[in-house]
């Protein structure tokens, strides 16, 4: 098993630094569309509809490995003042309600996305490009999402047995 979690966080690492490269182009992209409407009257017909793609891309590459880092916003104003048990519970029910929810978007991303595929369902705007391969990202992203947080669930599982009572 430990085998499958280090590929597993290579996997996000490396979902993270598409990620990032993401951000990085839809920066450039923007940078050049203003300088080309502002500068050479000639605006772009491409950046508005990538940059959002990059935007969903973004998401779901880079949450999971946010997640495992502990980065997500937190307001722990009642949970700093929980007993290490109570917080314990807590972790338990955030963490399995997060799974099983981003288990249902998994699921139903990836239902959509086959329904694209099969389909051949476009989307034409400034470009044309099949949907699926937009909306990909979410299936994948999201059961990644959800392994992590059941991940979580079983840490936290085998830290309350250990834990002295």
């Amino acid at each position: 098993m430990k085998g499958f979690w280090t590929l597993f966080d290579k996997l996000i690492d490396a979902m993270a630094l598409l990620a990032g490269a993401i951000m990085v182009f839809i920066t450039l992209a923007i940078c050049y569309e203003v300088l080309m409407r502002y500068f050479f009257k000639s605006p772009s017909i491409w950046v508005v509809q990538t940059c959002e793609y990059g935007l969903l891309w973004i998401v779901f590459l880079g949450t999971t490995w946010l997640l495992r880092e502990k980065g997500h916003v937190t307001v722990d104003i009642l949970y700093s003042r929980l007993k290490e048990r109570s917080r314990s519970f807590l972790n338990l029910v955030t963490f399995s309600l997060g799974g099983i929810a981003c288990s249902v978007v998994a699921f139903f991303g990836a239902l959509y996305t086959w329904e694209c595929l099969t389909r051949g369902v476009k989307d034409v705007r400034a470009l044309t490009v099949p949907k699926y391969t937009v909306f990909v990202v979410i299936p994948v992203g999201a059961l990644l999402l959800s392994l992590q947080f059941f991940r979580m669930v079983w840490s936290e599982l085998l830290k309350a047995k250990t834990a002295p009572r």
